[in-house]
């Protein structure tokens, strides 16, 4: 199901997005980056702690130039463990993302931009499969050639998550199935990227 939600997101942002006349007229720009998740934690209205450990992702950009900066679509899975909570799960995001390009040294460029969209979420503590997310990202890149970019970014991410399930957590007093209740709390993440951009 999960997958099913995750495919049909991602074509129909990436037909709309591709179909665009933008993207038929100008360079396109593909980055995949690997990279890490820094995590914080939100505590439940009973006291119980969601804390995601900080974990490895994979992510893929495809952008366009857009006036003096690109805009396009941002992808990154990432899976989770728990702290307290039993059951492995995962982020993935898919965003639209802006962003401002500025020439700071010989071959060097540095960017800053944000980026809209939603979180698919694979974890038994949330009952929606679907989260409003949003962020924030900035880096360097250093040109190899003319189609070629080494790429470090930052990116913080935070996800909003609202909503009454249950999962079995680790308690002092051992496992046992608890309530979780969340009322419009903010998850946000870190990732530091490293990518490679191919411009064609």
């Amino acid at each position: 199901m999960k997958l099913s939600i995750i495919a049909t997101l991602i074509s129909a942002v990436f037909t709309s997005f591709v179909s665009s006349s933008a993207f038929a007229e100008n360079t396109i720009y593909l980055t995949p980056y690997i990279g890490y998740s820094f995590s914080n934690q939100i505590t439940d209205e009973n006291g119980i702690e969601i804390r995601p450990e900080s974990d490895p992702h994979a992510a893929v950009a495809i952008e366009t130039d857009m006036d003096l900066g690109r805009v396009g679509l941002f992808v990154s899975h990432q899976p989770n463990e728990y702290r307290d909570i039993q059951g492995d799960g995962s982020f993935t995001y898919v965003h639209l993302q802006s962003s401002l390009r500025f020439n700071a040294f010989t071959h060097w460029d540095s960017f800053f931009g944000a980026s809209l969209g939603a979180t698919i979420v694979d974890a038994e503590w949330s009952k929606d499969d679907l989260l409003f997310s949003a962020g924030l990202l900035g880096g360097l890149e250093y040109r190899i050639n003319n189609n070629t970019r080494l790429v470090f970014e930052a990116r913080w991410l935070a996800n909003l998550i609202d909503g009454d399930t249950s999962a079995v957590c680790q308690l002092p007093t051992g496992s046992q199935t608890c309530l979780i209740s969340i009322d419009s709390e903010w998850l946000s993440q870190l990732q530091t990227n490293v990518g490679v951009t191919f411009s064609f």
